[in-house]
């Protein structure tokens, strides 16, 4: 299908700045038969220094990128207390939603995520890529919200999983997504102990 083609993913391309922040979503099926929608936006003051602390936790020729779901508890744990070490600031954003409204509530979340981003000062903005259309949703949101004051105030880009940086806000939507749908909340627990995520929930 086309609208799986994501165009111009910047990988590897240099980051701009010393504040970058990075957004990873999670939907996990809930109870009520819908979607639990988690859209994560987690804040890294010292990106390079990230990059360094997930090159050792995982190995550098490392060809699968992190996915929480796929991870087992050595690695959960570690990428928690990595994101615990750099300092890392995120708030999760989240909806229970029926199938059909995830992309409404993405929509919602996504415009309020990058105001606050531009408010605090953010360099630049990097959005994990799904598919075509919801990379072309997310670029009008930027444009629609921003472009009657001046245009966007930070860099901004598309990268798939294999971009390390954000694998923290993955493990972050992960962790808040399975809490939020009543399973194990020992991640959720750790996360609040370490204080790195305050929970924002939308209607």
């Amino acid at each position: 299908m086309t609208d799986r083609i994501i165009p111009d993913v910047a990988d590897g391309s240099p980051i701009n700045g010393d504040l970058v922040a990075v957004i990873d979503e999670s939907s996990p099926a809930n109870t009520a038969g819908g979607i639990t929608y988690v859209v994560a936006i987690a804040a890294l003051f010292e990106p390079a220094r990230a990059v360094s602390e997930l090159n050792q936790l995982f190995s550098t020729d490392r060809r699968r990128p992190f996915h929480w779901e796929r991870e087992g508890t050595v690695a959960r744990t570690r990428i928690i207390e990595i994101a615990a070490q750099l300092g890392v600031v995120a708030t999760a954003h989240y909806a229970h939603v029926g199938r059909r409204g995830q992309a409404r509530a993405r929509q919602a979340m996504f415009r309020r995520i990058v105001i606050d981003a531009a408010s605090e000062g953010v360099d630049h903005l990097v959005i994990e890529a799904s598919d075509a259309a919801t990379v072309g949703r997310d670029r009008l949101a930027l444009l629609q919200t921003f472009e009657p004051a001046g245009g966007v105030p930070f860099t901004y880009d598309w990268r798939s999983k294999s971009e390390r940086l954000l694998w923290p806000a993955d493990a972050i939507a992960g962790a808040v997504g399975e809490y939020l749908v009543g399973k194990d909340p020992i991640w959720w627990e750790m996360l609040n102990d370490l204080g790195i995520v305050s929970l924002q929930p939308h209607p």
